[in-house]
């Protein structure tokens, strides 16, 4: 098991019971993304194997053209030299049972395969029936487990990250890191173009019809919400010459917010206030970011890491 518990500052499948409980780096170039041992992702394994992850990421659910429900967990796969990015899709986590709904920054046992389409090297397809959820990393001692956890994992400038994988996604080109901003980025809020909106709606409703007559009412999730807006982060990457990057955010707390605040005449005002700048202000926030697998050079922001701007003091046991 890792120490999670030293210094640290972070540099820069589709129905219920699928899953249940067993019980600052230098500047890089692209080319130094891709050669670099020490950087790179890990290697491509192809038979199944067993794994233990802390969970950073949940993105919000997306309905598939099958309709079915799934999301994607980014987290960090412990048991290595250092820490190691892994993404886990598909995830039915609507489905689970309560019990079985992990939070983030927790520990997470589970088998896993390499998935048959996906060559981005950190993507693992988890196997049904062997989860098991263990404790959760706080944010004692001014986030000191998480910071040490977050700062020995993979760290590049955003344009480096795009120029490494215009060519496309494989063994070696990394499609999760940390990447952290010059400044606070801007807030975008937009509407959804209309057609994906009216395609949304369509599986949203396919899957409503679908529900059976004879299924318990209060075992029922609430139904999946098509959100007409779209919430992007504007910002600069340390690179020299940064374009500046427009990415969709698809954390799901993002929504959540939106959610709680939408009836209210300045929700646009009240988001920006968490985004901008509660994330931010006297805090050493970064960016955790991925790409998309049939657009790998295209980027998402995953989440945000924000621990107070405090040295770290490590932990005393």
């Amino acid at each position: 098991m890792p120490n999670w518990e030293g210094p640290g500052r972070p540099h820069s499948c589709s129905r219920r019971g699928v899953w249940r409980c067993a019980s600052a780096s230098p500047k890089s170039s692209p080319d130094t993304l891709i050669k670099d041992p020490k950087r790179r992702p890990m290697a491509v394994i192809s038979t199944e194997t067993e794994m233990e992850v802390v969970v950073l990421v949940k993105a919000a659910p997306v309905l598939t053209r099958d309709l079915e429900e799934t999301m994607c967990v980014a987290g960090a796969r412990l048991g290595e030299d250092a820490p190691q990015w892994i993404r886990l899709h598909p995830v039915p986590f609507r489905d689970l049972d309560e019990e079985q709904r992990f939070a983030k920054y927790q520990r997470v046992a589970l088998s896993v395969r390499r998935p048959k389409a996906d060559r981005r090297p950190e993507s693992w397809s988890p196997v049904p029936n062997t989860l098991m959820l263990h404790e959760t990393m706080t944010t004692n001692d001014q986030w000191a487990r998480r910071r040490h956890l977050v700062g020995q994992l993979f760290e590049a400038p955003m344009c480096d990250l795009v120029e490494a994988n215009r060519s496309g996604s494989g063994p070696g080109t990394p499609s999760l890191a940390v990447v952290r901003p010059i400044e606070p980025p801007v807030l975008e809020i937009t509407e959804r173009d209309p057609e994906q909106l009216k395609e949304w709606r369509r599986r949203a409703d396919g899957v409503a019809a679908r529900t059976s007559l004879f299924d318990e009412p209060e075992g029922r999730k609430p139904e999946f919400e098509v959100v007409p807006w779209r919430f992007r982060y504007r910002y600069r990457c340390s690179a020299p010459n940064c374009p500046t990057h427009h990415q969709t955010i698809v954390d799901w707390e993002v929504l959540a917010l939106w959610r709680r605040v939408r009836n209210r005449p300045n929700w646009q005002d009240l988001m920006r206030r968490k985004f901008e700048i509660q994330l931010w202000a006297g805090r050493d926030t970064v960016l955790f970011v991925g790409n998309q697998e049939q657009r790998p050079a295209s980027f998402l922001v995953l989440g945000t890491f924000w621990p107070p701007d405090v040295p770290s003091q490590g932990v005393l046991l």
